[in-house]
């Protein structure tokens, strides 16, 4: 959604009061009926060595994420204290700062944003906030610090027979739907690694459900079909699909994937992948290299479709490395990082 949609989002709860329950609100489907698979299962149940280093690690913006909870509490109930255009721009601030410390932050501040991020997107249902989300769940220690009880609670939304999905990758959720009858939805995909996405829909009878698949803001070309036809996608919105659906029906999403650069500062950068961030191993002393050139030329996807995303950068002097998500390491002693110096100022 455009930012002016949140702005008129929180402008909207001020002058309501203290309304519970605002027309874009949603809420956290009971944990018992969501089932988590995919990538995100197979880190919940697989064997995690301790990681000494994140126990000396020093907060970066817990401070600040507290401040914006305090802020957002008073923006729920009302109070009018809070300039919303003001908090606006500080959640972006610090949501700069945590992509900046993403490969540094502490178990505080890593829970303390989830938690935030969860309850502006139950609160505005705003698709950016799902996305940070996302980036937390597949950046991040799974399950050490965000569980899967976490999860559950932001993977699916609703409202209603108004069904969110908010975090992509294989899972499941089922509820009972306003007019009776149970509702069964199922995702299945290889995503984060692959952009292809299937939802298929399980019922005994025909019922009206209102389907909103999130479409990442990273996302340059992407499409929703379903029977033939084809839904308008917008990147960094939800894709909405209200009508009756029947049991079996069939929802494709496809998802255009493609390296992409952030720039931390004049002098380091990082490569993304859909909503992975790229990392590899910490050496002292890295060469700087690429001065006043596009990165992105150096890089070259090396691994197969749908697989774990493996790349190699040859853009410094006589070093080629091999970039892959956060969670390729193996080894909790050998420190992973997504930023390169470039050599500049």
């Amino acid at each position: 959604m455009k930012r002016f949609s949140f702005l008129f989002f929180l402008s909207f709860l001020i002058i309501a009061c203290r309304s519970k329950d605002p027309a874009n609100a949603s809420y956290a489907i009971p944990e018992a009926q969501v089932t988590l698979g995919g990538l995100v299962a197979s880190r919940l149940a697989g064997v995690h060595l301790p990681d000494s280093s994140r126990l000396n690690r020093k907060s970066q913006v817990m401070a600040k994420i507290a401040t914006l909870q305090q802020q957002a509490a008073e923006l729920k109930e009302g109070q009018g204290l809070v300039d919303t255009e003001a908090f606006d721009h500080a959640w972006s601030a610090v949501r700069n700062e945590v992509t900046a410390n993403i490969d540094n932050l502490s178990d505080e501040d890593i829970v303390k944003w989830v938690l935030l991020n969860d309850s502006l997107l139950k609160y505005s249902g705003e698709q950016r906030f799902a996305e940070e989300l996302e980036r937390m769940v597949y950046n991040t220690p799974v399950p050490e610090v965000i569980t899967g009880k976490m999860i559950k609670s932001f993977c699916y939304t609703r409202l209603y027979d108004r069904i969110y999905v908010n975090l992509l990758g294989g899972s499941a959720m089922e509820y009972d739907h306003t007019t009776g009858g149970r509702i069964r939805l199922v995702q299945e995909t290889k995503y984060p690694f692959d952009g292809r996405i299937t939802f298929k829909v399980e019922m005994d009878d025909t019922r009206y459900l209102d389907l909103f698949i999130r479409i990442p803001g990273w996302c340059e070309q992407s499409s929703v079909t379903l029977k033939g036809v084809m839904y308008n996608t917008v990147a960094g919105n939800y894709t909405e699909i209200a009508r009756k659906w029947k049991n079996g029906d069939v929802v494709e999403v496809v998802l255009g994937f493609r390296p992409d650069v952030i720039q931390k500062d004049s002098a380091a950068i990082a490569f993304t992948f859909g909503p992975l961030f790229l990392s590899y191993p910490a050496q002292p002393g890295n060469a700087t290299g690429f001065q006043n050139e596009d990165p992105i030329k150096y890089l070259k996807l090396v691994s197969a479709p749908g697989e774990m995303p493996t790349f190699t950068f040859n853009g410094f002097p006589d070093t080629t490395l091999v970039l892959q998500p956060f969670f390729a390491g193996q080894d909790p002693a050998l420190k992973r990082t997504t930023w390169m110096n470039t050599g500049t100022r």
